[in-house]
């Protein structure tokens, strides 16, 4: 066996080593799960906030994409908050949320408002508006009177559509240069 063939298998020795080695770093640095609706979804690291959610592709596909924009469950019964660009923005178990709900319908249980009081307490936060509004509507009446005075008003002298005046004026402009003409012709003077 040669020299250079000796150092060609080495290379493919250590790049199948170097290969494998990568496969498996790969591996472990990805955390995966199954949404609901059957697509598969990973991360790099773990599903922390920050991170980036991938939606695996097909077969065929050579780059997978960013989740959309969201809120993704997963079959392990985690719910992953999705922002723009597939970045996670939350994650929490699904046991979780359901209880926040449940705390809260138990507070407003609890509150035992009646709906008198309820009313009340909204008419007590809207009364400076209502008055707002009163005083608003009288500054618009008041406007809307000084506008129809201003409107019915004339705005200048009334335009004449006829032109008699403007047939007198070329009319003497026209007699005078007669009679000019004439008066030249009797005295006998040249034209230029």
């Amino acid at each position: 066996m040669k020299v250079n063939d000796v150092i060609k298998k080495l290379r493919l020795m250590l790049a199948e080593q170097t290969e494998v080695v990568k496969e498996t770093e790969v591996k472990e640095s990805f955390a995966e799960a199954t949404l609901v609706s059957g697509e598969e979804v990973y991360t790099e690291g773990e599903f922390v906030p920050g991170a980036i959610l991938f939606v695996r592709a097909g077969e065929g596909v050579s780059e997978d994409t960013f989740a959309p924009a969201g809120i993704h469950e997963t079959t392990t019964g985690l719910l992953i908050t999705v922002g723009e660009g597939g970045e996670i923005v939350n994650v929490e178990e699904k046991a979780t949320t359901e209880a926040k709900k449940e705390k809260m319908a138990d507070a407003i249980v609890e509150e035992k408002m009646s709906l008198d009081e309820i009313l009340t307490a909204i008419a007590a936060v809207l009364a400076p508006y209502f008055t707002e509004v009163a005083e608003m509507k009288k500054e618009v009446t008041n406007l809307e009177e000084r506008f129809n005075k201003v409107a019915d008003a004339p705005a200048a002298k009334r335009i004449s559509t006829t032109f008699k005046s403007d047939i007198a004026t070329s009319k003497s402009v026209a007699e005078a240069r007669f009679e000019k003409l004439v008066q030249l012709r009797k005295s006998g003077q040249k034209l230029n």
